[in-house]
């Protein structure tokens, strides 16, 4: 009874309690965050893996049909908060020899878009050339190697490259990759049987567009359009495939792989859904795409300055075009 009327005794009980729920709210507080966090985290892991997945599945489909000569060498994963980063590089395969080509990265996530690319030409020798203007000066990659063109048979065009001509002024013994454009579209087969047996035929390029729609670039100042140019294609914007497998070894069925790769992409859901489906119309047709579709406009060969010299006098061979040179060894 005497406690009752102790105020200070009951004040310090009342603190006492006060205390005890202030370290048991603390501790709830605690314990829902780590458990919040954790769940957090879990989740956060799967929707990254799974949106890595699909990215990545993305990226290499698109690798499969578009970009001469090129193979993905490596890629590095930086997953972030539902969504990261790809850090890549390319490698080209030059008569055996591994050559790298590019260091990029791309973004993928909720909001953000797998296939933009990151990287950027800061001076106009570094990019890709489009019109025939650019070609009054040779454009190069990040590491200074030859930017490799592709003309179209069907266009007239008033200039383009014939970098055959300068094999006598080549090194011996250096290696390189040639683009050849044809004069017309062939089959693969006659493509191979055209082709001299002593230089190797790495990639062909593909037909993908209606000959007979406008293919001039339209050059406009403040919404007007002032002029036109005809269109020439970088190696980065044509389509084909490789016949070589990513270790570098004769591919086994590349054309299949091809025709199979353009119809995984019109079932995966990303921004270049529509571009496959383009691509399964215009190349196989309102009957659907398959490898007796495929006509040949192009291709990329390697070899020496010897073999090489063995394309200079074949009259199908329309413009010719190095890539990437290197030594042997």
């Amino acid at each position: 009874m005497d406690n009752l009327f102790n105020t200070e005794q009951m004040t310090k009980t009342m603190k006492k309690a006060q205390r005890r729920a202030t370290w048991k709210t603390i501790f709830i507080t605690f314990c829902v965050l780590i458990v919040t966090l954790s769940a957090g985290k879990i989740a956060n892991d799967a929707i990254t893996r799974f949106l890595q997945s699909h990215a990545q599945n993305s990226f290499y489909t698109l690798h499969q049909v578009k970009g001469a000569n090129e193979f993905i060498g490596s890629i590095r994963n930086y997953p972030g908060i539902l969504g990261g980063e790809m850090h890549y590089k390319t490698i080209k395969y030059i008569e055996g020899k591994v050559v790298l080509t590019g260091d990029d990265a791309i973004g993928y996530g909720f909001l953000r878009d797998e296939v933009l690319y990151e990287g950027a030409g800061s001076v106009i020798s570094i990019g890709k050339s489009n019109r025939e203007e650019d070609l009054n000066s040779q454009r190069y990659n990040e590491y200074g190697q030859r930017e490799m063109l592709f003309f179209y048979p069907f266009i007239n065009y008033q200039k383009m490259r014939n970098d055959l001509a300068l094999l006598p002024e080549m090194d011996d013994q250096k290696i390189m990759e040639v683009a050849l454009s044809f004069d017309k579209g062939y089959s693969m087969q006659e493509v191979l049987e055209k082709l001299p047996k002593d230089v190797n035929t790495t990639w062909l390029w593909v037909k993908d567009v209606n000959e007979a729609d406008d293919h001039t670039g339209k050059i406009e100042e403040n919404g007007e359009v002032v002029g036109s140019f005809n269109v020439m294609l970088s190696e980065q914007d044509v389509y084909g495939f490789s016949l070589l497998n990513a270790n570098g070894e004769v591919a086994e069925n590349p054309a299949e792989q091809f025709v199979r790769a353009i119809s995984s992409g019109t079932r995966q859901k990303s921004s270049l859904q529509d571009e496959y489906k383009r691509l399964e119309k215009e190349i196989g047709g309102a009957d659907g795409l398959s490898v007796n579709d495929l006509v040949i406009y192009g291709a990329v060969v390697t070899g020496n300055k010897k073999t090489l010299t063995s394309l200079q006098d074949l009259d199908f061979i329309k413009a010719s075009s190095i890539g990437v040179i290197t030594d042997k060894y």
